[in-house]
């Protein structure tokens, strides 16, 4: 088998292939195999039939014709292996010679994985910046905890601030309804804040059963593009007011939160600042590793990114959108209409940070290999044993986690991992 690799623009390749005819022989056999068990020959059994009488029955062209998948898919991958490339998605395969007896030519055309020239890390440096948790933030958390352990009674007097109300409401722009602009009961506690400015103020004096309409006008930053800077009226029917009384911030408030942890309000407010600093941690190795990583592309000189890699990745985050909005209990349509933008515009939007995940993906691939990292066996084993701990019962889960293709996956998640611990031990000091 003769090969020429010749690179394209866009980071693609154009590999030209000719096949030798002892070569073919195999693949033939095969095909004669395959085509005799599908078609009805008559004297035979199906899968008996020999060479020469298939070869009667559709001729040379037709056994060759049968055998081209297995003949390119075959020698591709060999020829890839061979020169060391690595291809992106399916190749555009264009036969340039085939005839019976002769050496069978074809070139395939693939994007590939783009060659990057790795800046000096080395002189990257960033610095942890010391964790402090201020006694504001730890109050905010205890009057949190206050919030969750209210009682609530109902009351005749009129709503005052501090009470919680349960009101219908409707929006009404020029005088018409907008869409999604009416609620029954809906809960609001005057003085929270959480709807727009002065609406609760207008909410203070009601009492159950009375109702009263007032014109505000919404943010000129408000997430609902049609609402924002309007003048809208609103008509509201008070159904509930009730008193909200918080319990006592004491001894008493720690035990019942949990009384094998907590004695005293000093062991309650030692924890939430405990919590409050472990979070503080995790949020500041994510936002140095952020600015880690930004700064290694920064200095790296890439190759053209082909567009295939960007436009799976941008599938790709569309799809964790989609899936967190759903984990909140939103609709997608929903969101993209409050945004008055299509799903196109967002793809399009997504293409810049998209790519800087591509250029991160290709740099830490570049750095495992320089550095002759490598993700043991027994490592895999380890994540694949932990996984299946969660999935004790589920044959189809225990199936897929024993899958090559999982195995591939979970390679380059603890590679990556090797090279983000790596780079920061290097870059990242206290």
């Amino acid at each position: 088998m003769k090969s020429e690799v010749k690179k394209l623009a866009k980071s693609q390749v154009e590999i030209t292939i000719e096949v030798a005819v002892e070569e073919i022989k195999p693949y033939l056999a095969k095909a004669v195999s395959k085509i005799s068990k599908e078609i009805k020959i008559e004297g035979w059994r199906p899968g008996k039939a020999p060479y020469e009488i298939i070869k009667q029955k559709i001729g040379d062209m037709g056994i060759l014709e049968a055998a081209l998948d297995d003949i390119i898919s075959a020698t591709y991958y060999d020829v890839l292996k061979e020169q060391k490339i690595v291809t992106i998605g399916q190749p555009q395969i264009d036969i340039v010679k085939i005839a019976p007896d002769n050496p069978f030519v074809y070139q395939a055309t693939a994007a590939v994985l783009p060659n990057v020239k790795i800046g000096d890390y080395q002189k990257i440096k960033i610095k942890k910046e010391p964790i402090k948790i201020s006694d504001e933030q730890v109050n905010k958390i205890l009057a949190d905890i206050r919030k969750m352990r209210t009682k609530e009674k109902l009351t005749e007097q009129p709503a005052k601030t501090g009470d919680k109300l349960e009101i219908d409401f409707e929006i009404f722009l020029d005088g018409l309804p907008i869409e999604r602009g009416q609620h029954q009961k809906y809960p609001i506690i005057i003085g929270e804040h959480k709807f727009i400015p002065g609406f609760e103020d207008q909410l203070v004096g009601l009492k159950a059963g009375k109702t009263k309409e007032f014109q505000l006008r919404f943010p000129e930053k408000y997430f609902a593009k049609k609402l924002a800077d309007k003048e809208a009226e609103f008509k509201v029917k008070c159904q509930a007011v009730y008193e909200v009384e918080l319990p006592e911030l004491n001894d008493e408030l720690a035990k019942s939160i949990s009384a094998d942890k907590f004695q005293t309000l000093a062991e309650l407010k030692n924890s939430i600042r405990e919590n409050l600093e472990t979070e503080e941690i995790i949020k500041q190795e994510q936002r140095l590793e952020i600015e880690m990583l930004d700064k290694l592309v920064a200095i790296a000189d890439f190759e053209a990114i082909p567009d295939l890699l960007v436009v799976s990745e941008v599938h790709k985050m569309i799809q964790e959108l989609e899936h967190s909005l759903i984990d909140q209990g939103f609709d997608f349509a929903d969101y993209l209409k409050s945004l008055n933008k299509s799903e196109t515009d967002l793809k399009e939007e997504f293409k810049p940070q998209a790519e800087k995940r591509v250029k991160i993906a290709i740099l830490t691939r570049e750095i495992f290999l320089e550095k002759n990292f490598e993700v043991r066996e027994d490592e895999l084993a380890k994540e694949i044993e932990a996984a299946l701990k969660n999935y004790p019962a589920n044959p189809e889960i225990k199936k897929q986690l024993a899958s090559e293709t999982y195995r591939d996956y979970l390679r380059n998640v603890l590679g990556n991992k090797k090279v983000i611990e790596f780079l920061k031990k290097e870059i990242i000091s206290d």
